[in-house]
């Protein structure tokens, strides 16, 4: 169904004209499922709507209401909304990814916190499924407003990352200017064509994965928009040209915030449709960006290809068909060096096996010989695994070893993964020692993890 032109008809005409965090949530609102929408019943009175920090006369219908709410954390500094853009001890909700002690990121310069951003997307889930349940729908879209806030947040550069790289990296031409580049990238509009929401899981812990999934790639194709936007400022471009840029992400920001949204409501009353709840069951690690990443031939996941002089080539393994050894094209994995670890975040209390195929290469041979000694591990950590290792040592635990050889099939891997919040997959290499010059020589070949999942905990 084409809901795009369906859910701009819907808005009323004054939030039409909404823009940012509003406009983005009452989108959202229209993509929900017609029983979602008719459940949301907050005040409507005259009373209802008389807040200081609601707008006059513009908020007309529970969709307007609702989706106006998704500006909550910004209004931290009413006392009535205080409570619902706040942390359980006072601190602001970070506007940002957070670190690892729940602060912005972007702010304090630290590292985004995977497992910090899903703690507190649960956190929120959880405050906003709780007002469901109990039909108090001011508080349900109080809640939820601040869920859609934090979630929308990452879409746009300059809440996606550390703000001080934008004038490190591009320094204004005009040495006689001095400008915050911030406020270049809030460019929210509805240049997008709205999606349906998907069911993101049958539990909170769970939603809060696979929204931490979407976050993450938000923030991979915000990155990219850094540069255009700052150049598109330095020329004196009008700021039409920048929501155009990032109409996408807007896009992606709504969808996501309606995907929140539905999630609860199905989790709050206990409606799940079998369709929905099927693709739920097993993750493909491809689409997991890893927050750990030791590049050596690679420098990011690339998705069903190995890399080659600097050029990408298809992914060629060794495999068995019966007794005969066959060369298998796989479309579904990512190439590693023979000497290097990625780190990804997970929830192993909800997914709690991963499997996958792996093997050296069966056209790309560079590094492999009679010399290679290259091993391919599995390990996983209780918390997010933040060791650094020149040498490939995280301190975590290995739950699965093995050599890889030239010319030999890729091999299975199943293992229990139960518990983690860190997956670790690593290769290690060991030099040869020319017994004749006594000089270490390396041979570091490529690794192709084929079709590697995460596999939900069967109930």
């Amino acid at each position: 169904m084409n809901i795009g032109h369906q859910a701009s008809s819907k808005l009323s005409e004054s939030a039409s004209q909404w823009g940012g965090h509003a406009l983005l949530g009452r989108i959202a609102f229209n993509t929900l499922p017609k029983w979602e929408q008719e459940l949301v019943e907050p005040d409507m009175s005259p009373e209802g709507l008389d807040k200081p920090y609601l707008p006059k006369g513009a908020i007309r219908t529970p969709g307007d209401k609702m989706g106006f709410l998704c500006t909550i954390m910004d209004l931290v500094y009413y006392d009535e909304c205080r409570h619902y853009a706040t942390l359980p001890d006072g601190r602001w909700i970070p506007h940002t990814p957070p670190d690892a002690n729940w602060q912005a990121c972007a702010g304090t310069g630290q590292a985004p916190s995977p497992t910090a951003s899903m703690a507190i997307t649960e956190l929120l889930m959880n405050r906003t499924i709780d007002a469901m349940r109990s039909k108090d729908w001011d508080e349900t879209i109080r809640y939820a407003g601040a869920l859609g806030h934090y979630l929308e947040e990452p879409f746009t550069p300059g809440h996606a990352m550390d703000n001080r790289i934008f004038h490190e990296v591009f320094p204004d031409p005009d040495s006689t200017r001095h400008m915050r580049l911030h406020h270049a990238f809030d460019c929210a509009s509805d240049l997008f064509e709205p999606r349906e929401p998907r069911l993101m899981g049958t539990s909170v812990p769970e939603a809060a994965f696979r929204l931490q999934m979407e976050l993450d790639n938000g923030v991979v194709e915000a990155k990219k928009l850094v540069a255009p936007i700052i150049r598109s400022v330095y020329e004196g471009q009008p700021v039409q040209v920048r929501a155009a840029m990032l109409g996408k992400q807007a896009g992606w920001a709504s969808y996501v915030t309606a995907c929140a949204w539905h999630t609860a409501f199905c989790i709050a009353f206990d409606r799940f449709e079998e369709a929905d709840v099927e693709p739920l069951n097993e993750v493909s690690l491809v689409d997991v960006v890893p927050y750990f990443w030791h590049a050596c031939q690679y420098v990011h996941i690339v998705s069903g290809k190995l890399v080659k002089k600097s050029r990408t080539l298809p992914i060629h393994v060794w495999t068995f068909n019966g007794e005969d050894r066959i060369d298998e094209q796989i479309e579904n994995g990512f190439g590693m060096g023979g000497h290097m670890g990625a780190k990804f975040a997970v929830n192993g209390n909800v997914y709690t096996r991963f499997r996958c195929r792996v093997g050296l290469p069966s056209q790309h041979t560079e590094g492999q010989c009679e010399h290679t000694d290259t091993r391919f591990y599995v390990e996983v950590d209780e918390q997010e695994n933040t060791v650094y290792s020149e040498d490939i040592e995280y301190q975590s635990t290995a739950i699965f070893e093995r050599q890889l050889v030239p010319g030999e099939p890729a091999f299975e891997v199943d293992v229990d993964i139960s518990g983690a919040r860190t997956l670790i997959l690593k290769t290690q290499c060991q030099p040869y020692k020319n017994p004749e010059t006594g000089l270490q020589q390396w041979f570091v070949p490529h690794v192709a993890v084929c079709e590697p999942t995460l596999v939900k905990r069967s109930v």
